[in-house]
């Protein structure tokens, strides 16, 4: 029941993203995209579009808040999609790879309470934290536990907490592991 409602949400996204130039073409809507407030602020759909990704938000008084996701151009996929809360990253967020297939998702995004080794943050504490589940190409999931990061998910220092579970590849539990 969990498979068939990502694959629902999967099927939905990529259908929004083949379908998004026949939006943006639409007459009189592409002035209203990328507009500043009368603060000088960024409001409503943006798109940042790079060499390899064009990216789409929403933002309220130069704040993320709503809707976000990413196409690979290279590919024509989506690549994440997920949600913005007053700047912070909200909901379940869904990473995709370079042929469609979910690799992971990050939910139950919160402020970090735990203590890391003092090699991982000079501070001792990692200010954020969410639940991540990785997939393997199949469906099944690789692993599962607590991710802490620096700075945001995306961001290249993240650590493993708490109790990790592993999986193969036929979804079975091959050893679990916790990380202080």
């Amino acid at each position: 029941m969990k498979y068939m409602k990502m694959k629902v949400l999967i099927v939905f996204i990529m259908s929004f993203v083949l379908f998004q130039n026949n939006i943006m073409a639409q007459k009189g809507y592409a002035d209203k995209v990328n507009q500043l407030n009368s603060k000088g602020q960024k409001e409503g759909l943006w798109i940042e579009d790079t060499q390899n990704v064009k990216c789409y938000s929403y933002f309220k008084n130069g704040v993320r808040d709503g809707l976000y996701w990413c196409v690979n151009k290279l590919k024509n996929r989506i690549s994440s999609f997920g949600e913005f809360l007053n700047g912070e990253y909200s909901g379940t967020w869904y990473y995709f790879g370079d042929y469609g297939h979910l690799m992971m998702i990050q939910k139950d995004f919160q402020k970090n309470i735990y203590k890391t080794p003092i090699e991982h943050h000079a501070q001792g504490v990692c200010p954020c934290r969410c639940y991540c589940i990785e997939y393997y190409p199949n469906g099944n999931k690789k692993s599962e536990g607590i991710l802490l990061w620096d700075e945001d998910p995306q961001s290249d220092f993240t650590f493993e907490y708490g109790e990790w579970k592993y999986y193969d590849e036929n979804g079975n539990l091959t050893k679990t592991k916790i990380f202080k």
